[in-house]
């Protein structure tokens, strides 16, 4: 039976790729290929730079998993990784600021309600050197991961993301980077540009994009 079973499932593989849509390749990021390439360029950058990598707004964590990945190829398992998220959607205040001040229907600024903390660090205990907090972004403590070496932010609303920026980039180390999702207008994100544009501006810093929807920020 064993030498059947090979001829068998090369067979049974080679029908469901070429009489089904079985061996479709799929992207399963939501971010674009070039802010993966930006990410890994910027992890790399900051390697030598003492502080926390950290990712604000991780839904399930398919980003968290690719830079778990080039941590460990690159065998940087010593640095300390952490990812922040609500891990039950969206903050109520965010949404009605949407709905009140920026125009959006509930149904557009609703989502990742299907989330859970505990199935989501489970799902990444393999990697000791991530550590999750269940939190907002607008009131966490980020002294709790200072100095911040690299942040990738995604949390879509504009208020989330204008007080997370202006939180992080008080603690992020000389020569960090701030790595903005999702800043493009329109669309159902647009909170995001606007808060980055907003947070540049005030700042002093220059805008620099990325793609269609990555907003840049170095210190």
């Amino acid at each position: 039976m064993a030498t059947l079973a090979r001829p068998i499932y090369e067979l049974a593989k080679k029908l469901a790729f070429r009489y089904t849509r079985l061996g479709v390749p799929a992207y399963p990021y939501i971010v674009e290929p070039i802010e993966l390439a930006t990410l890994v360029s910027e992890l790399d950058r900051v390697k030598d730079v003492p502080g926390s990598i950290i990712e604000v707004g991780v839904a399930w964590g398919q980003t968290t998993r690719f830079i778990c990945e080039h941590l460990v190829t690159s065998g940087r398992c010593s640095e300390r990784y952490c990812a922040i998220d609500t891990f039950e959607s969206f903050c109520p205040k965010d949404v009605e600021f949407e709905i009140k001040h920026r125009g959006k229907t509930r149904e557009q600024v609703s989502g990742f309600g299907y989330l859970d903390f505990e199935v989501w660090k489970r799902n990444f205990r393999e990697f000791k050197f991530l550590t999750a907090y269940k939190a907002d972004c607008s009131t966490f403590d980020y002294s709790l991961v200072a100095p911040i070496k690299l942040a990738f932010l995604d949390v879509d609303l504009y208020l989330a993301t204008l007080n997370a920026l202006r939180q992080i980039y008080a603690r992020l180390a000389e020569g960090g980077v701030i790595l903005v999702d999702d800043v493009m207008r329109p669309s159902r994100w647009d909170g995001a540009y606007q808060a980055y544009e907003e947070f540049c501006i005030e700042s002093g810093l220059p805008l620099q994009l990325i793609g269609n929807k990555m907003g840049m920020i170095r210190k």
